[in-house]
């Protein structure tokens, strides 16, 4: 999984010759058998562009040799996602298996292309999911692509677990026959009819304790997963900030670690892209100022000299040209020519290398529905 420090380190290299190669990929079926056959005629367009820089034959068979193995290990294309990435030069050979779609590229220059990489970093987080069961609590630490269960050392994993604790016994004695009203908030997942309510808040609450203790400290957001009743009890005796309003619904028992960080996946990753709806807004806010721009030309001259604080590029798309520093002229040319670069991609390298901000979305959902915009640090 290919994490924003990745992005980075690629993003700062530099070298005469750095190839990227982006691959569509399948995680099964009969399409799977054409992905080194799609892999092998990438290779070979890269092979093609290094010829036509005079790169020479020793050379480029060096330079290819690692990838080229990747084509004779048929386990190797068993276990991909819906991508995968290459980035080649005489120092190294990186690849990264991306669990989003882009399309099938091949760019050789003097740096790596980064472009399809940087919706991971808008992406990138953890979060949590707590599943309230009577039979089976489990804390989940999430990313995209990885679930972990963290370890509950003092709340108890099931209602028959706690029922055992010594603190619930007196609790019990103390309430028995007093008459307190019955409501199955376990209905429909097992739940007994005959469950003393009370005994299953004090149940919840006793996960609460140390659930929150636990993400206090990591503080990452909370999605719960569980029947509506237990969810709404949850939330009533919760003390936790970053508790989030959605959840995973229904039953959580029959459902893997990997379902249940897919179903909050779905929930989470709007919440992870609020800072880009916020910049959007306030790029729209500073409208006929001097403080955004959607002109090509201006941004990359800006870029290079660390003007941008936040910067949206279209997915997939590119502008050939370069930046000539001496004279600060930006040059733009209709194809890829030797020594040319992508002019979009730039822009994002050397906004990121300077602190600045990147976010990529589709061309229609881009501020103006422009070609590529930012929000500068200063007019």
């Amino acid at each position: 999984m290919i994490t924003r420090d990745n992005i980075l380190d690629l993003a700062k290299q530099q070298y005469d010759i750095c190839i990227s190669i982006f691959l569509p990929t399948h995680k099964m079926g009969e399409e799977v058998q054409q992905d080194p056959i799609r892999l092998k005629n990438l290779l070979s367009d890269a092979e093609s562009q290094l010829k036509e820089r005079e790169v020479s034959e020793k050379r480029i068979n060096r330079i290819l040799t690692e990838p080229r193995k990747l084509l004779e290990q048929p386990m190797f294309w068993q276990h991909n996602d819906k991508g995968l990435a290459l980035f080649i030069s005489d120092e190294s050979f990186n690849y990264y298996r991306i669990p989003h779609n882009f399309k099938e590229r091949v760019m050789v220059s003097d740096h790596f292309l980064i472009t399809p990489l940087v919706p991971m970093i808008s992406l990138e987080g953890t979060f949590c999911m707590l599943t309230l069961s009577q039979k089976n609590v489990r804390l989940l630490k999430c990313t995209r692509g990885s679930v972990e269960e963290i370890t509950l050392d003092e709340a108890p994993v099931s209602l028959k677990e706690f029922q055992k604790f010594d603190v619930f016994q007196g609790h019990l004695q103390h309430h028995s026959g007093q008459g307190s009203s019955n409501r199955a908030i376990f209905h429909g997942q097992g739940g007994s009819e005959d469950t003393d309510t009370e005994v299953i808040i004090n149940y919840l609450k006793t996960i609460e304790n140390e659930v929150t203790t636990i993400m206090r400290k990591r503080n990452d957001p909370l999605i719960l997963a569980g029947i509506t009743e237990a969810v709404a009890e949850y939330r009533k005796v919760s003390h936790y900030s970053r508790l989030l309003d959605q959840t995973s619904s229904g039953n959580p028992d029959p459902k893997s670690n990997e379902e249940l960080k897919d179903e909050g996946w779905e929930i989470i990753k709007s919440y992870f892209l609020q800072d880009m709806y916020k910049d959007m807004d306030r790029f729209a806010d500073l409208s006929g100022s001097d403080k955004q721009s959607d002109n090509l030309t201006q941004i990359v001259e800006a870029a290079y000299y660390g003007k941008i604080e936040s910067l949206f590029v279209p997915i997939g798309e590119h502008s050939w040209g370069w930046f000539d520093q001496e004279r600060d002229v930006v040059h733009h040319s209709k194809q890829s020519k030797n020594g040319e670069h992508d002019l979009i991609n730039m822009a994002a390298i050397k906004t990121l290398t300077q602190s600045g901000t990147v976010y990529a979305l589709d061309r229609d959902e881009m501020p103006n529905k422009a070609p590529i915009a930012a929000i500068f640090r200063y007019a």
